[in-house]
C-alpha cells in the first residue's frame, strides 16, 4: 500500500510539473510580433532586466512607441490607437518555472553569459509571437546544462 501512495505522489508531482513548465495548449498573443525583425536590437532592449535582474521584463506599449510612434506596424495599429497612453500590452506568459525553483536571468544571461537561445530555443528567429514555450524547461534540461557549463548541481542552488 505504501508503495502505491509513493507512486501516486510522484505521479501527481510529475503531472503538476508538466503542466506548470509547459502549457498544454498554445495561447494567443495580442500582437503579431516578429522576433526575427527585432532581433538585431538584442533581447535585452525589449526584455529589460534580462541580463541584470532575476526576471526579464516583458515589453510594453511605451517602449514599442519609442520606435513605432509615427508609423506603427500594421497588425498592431489598432492597439496603438485604442490603448490609453501607458496601458499595458496584454502579453500571455508562455515560459513558466515552478514556484519552488529559483531562476535568475542575471545569473544565467548576465554573469554566465549564456545565449538566450539556451533556454528560449530559436524564438529569436520566429516571425510570430510564441504561443507556447519554445522548448521544455524541466529539471533534466537544467541539470544537463549545468553539467555542460560546469555550474553547481547542488539542489539548494536552485530549489528553495
Amino acid at each position: 500500500m505504501r508503495r502505491y501512495v509513493v507512486f501516486a505522489g510522484i505521479s501527481l508531482g510529475v503531472a503538476v510539473a508538466w503542466v506548470t513548465v509547459l502549457p498544454s495548449a498554445p495561447v494567443a498573443q495580442p500582437i503579431a510580433f516578429s522576433h526575427a525583425r527585432h532581433r538585431p536590437m538584442g533581447c535585452a532592449v525589449c526584455h529589460a532586466g534580462a541580463e541584470t535582474a532575476a526576471r526579464a521584463g516583458i515589453p510594453q506599449r511605451n517602449l514599442c512607441l519609442e520606435c513605432h510612434a509615427t508609423a506603427p506596424a500594421a497588425p498592431a495599429a489598432a492597439l496603438w490607437k485604442d490603448a490609453p497612453q501607458g496601458a499595458a500590452i496584454p502579453w500571455k506568459r508562455v515560459t513558466h518555472v515552478p514556484d519552488h525553483v529559483f531562476f535568475s536571468h542575471r545569473r544565467h544571461a548576465g554573469l554566465a553569459k549564456l545565449d538566450c537561445a539556451s533556454c528560449h530555443a530559436d524564438v529569436g528567429q520566429s516571425e510570430a509571437p510564441p504561443g507556447r514555450a519554445p522548448m521544455r524547461l524541466d529539471m533534466n534540461a537544467c541539470i544537463d546544462c549545468h553539467r555542460r557549463e560546469g555550474a553547481s548541481q547542488d539542489c539548494a542552488a536552485c530549489h528553495r
